[in-house]
């Protein structure tokens, strides 16, 4: 039944363009961070006359405001530290816009990394007492 929507949608979508945001001049990096770092925001899509660049994200702690810097738009958000992981939607308001951008909420770099090895050992430690005291129980 879905087959019989597509048409329709398409033909919304090639009908109201400005209503569905542009995601190819907006960059976010790094493309991953974690909850309570920061994300640079930059854009080339706003014209240099816009009163006001803003950039928010369900991720953000706050709205961030853009400055214009040569011919882009530039800023820096901070991530709320309660942000979910999963990939998160930028968006960038000005004249002409929204515009969107994507990036990911995760752990990055070695955070979390000394909790496998420490588990592996535990697990294994575990297994040799059992070994042992199965072993002693089976001796006559």
């Amino acid at each position: 039944m879905s087959g019989y929507f597509a048409p329709a949608v398409l033909a919304a979508a090639l009908a109201f363009p400005a209503a569905i945001p542009d995601t190819r001049h907006v960059t976010i990096s790094p493309g991953s961070a974690a909850p309570g770092g920061t994300v640079q925001v930059a854009t080339s899509s706003c014209s240099s006359a816009a009163p006001s660049v803003t950039a928010t994200s369900s991720a953000f702690a706050a709205y961030t405001t853009l400055t214009r810097s040569g011919s882009g738009w530039y800023g820096t958000a901070k991530l709320s530290p309660y942000s979910a992981s999963g990939l998160k939607t930028v968006y960038v308001y000005c004249a002409g816009g929204p515009f969107t951008g994507e990036f990911t909420v995760g752990a990055t770099g070695s955070r979390g990394a000394g909790r496998v090895p420490w588990l592996l050992g535990a697990v294994l430690a575990l297994g040799g007492v059992v070994a042992v005291v199965v072993r002693r129980r089976r001796r006559p």
